[in-house]
């Protein structure tokens, strides 16, 4: 005959504390894995908002570079004004580290003059070195002006006449480390490019305008 304790298998003397385990943790990590979901949708939700704030007010400084390069062609009669950004093929970065490339992202040209921008994609900075370096150490306060016909540099000279450019006019674009970021450019197509004074001075006090809102939309934003 068999006894009752044999048949009865024997239980573990802490399995009573198995419902107290449960209802502990239950009870603390329950709300703390709560309050961990809340911090994450929480942080979540500032990074799309400051993501939607960063893209306004770029759409916005985009807005004011392009306004301010129509006004200048249609007030002056310029032929084509651009920017152009130096970038490591990637990113566009202030600083001279990352002088690989350059590229057009801004233009305005008048009624009969051909856009150039899809043309000016990831330029080698190494071809238009001879230009960048004059405008670097000489043009910095004043400008370049190049007259297309004059150009000693024969592989320039072609890069612009192919173009059907005659003159143009450069300014170094900075930002407020004072580190070469870009180029403001004018060419002057239908005409030997001649300009006042006073249109050179404005151009010239433009380029300081435009370096501002150029340096605020240049870190960290991807060449596409």
């Amino acid at each position: 005959m068999l006894f009752l304790a044999e048949v009865i298998p024997v239980v573990p003397e802490y399995t009573h504390f198995i419902p107290l385990m449960i209802a502990f943790l239950t009870g603390v990590l329950g709300p703390i894995a709560l309050v961990f979901v809340k911090h994450k949708l929480f942080s979540k939700d500032k990074e799309m908002e400051k993501r939607k704030k960063d893209f306004q007010t770029s759409l916005e400084i985009q807005d004011l570079i392009n306004t301010s390069l129509n006004n200048l062609q249609q007030k002056y009669n310029l032929d084509r004004l651009w920017i152009g950004q130096f970038h490591n093929g990637g990113n566009f970065y202030p600083g001279n580290k990352s002088m690989k490339k350059i590229s057009m992202t801004f233009e305005s040209t008048a009624p009969g003059v051909a856009a150039d921008i899809m043309k000016m994609q990831n330029l080698p900075v190494s071809f238009l070195s001879p230009i960048l370096q004059k405008l670097y150490h000489e043009g910095d306060a004043t400008g370049v002006t190049i007259d297309v016909f004059t150009e000693e540099d024969y592989a320039l000279r072609s890069f612009w006449e192919n173009r059907g450019i005659q003159t143009v006019y450069l300014f170094p674009i900075k930002c407020l480390e004072s580190d070469f970021i870009g180029i403001f450019g004018v060419d002057f197509v239908k005409r030997d490019g001649f300009v006042s004074d006073e249109v050179y001075d404005q151009l010239r006090a433009e380029a300081l305008l435009l370096s501002g809102y150029v340096a605020a939309i240049s870190v960290d934003k991807s060449v596409k």
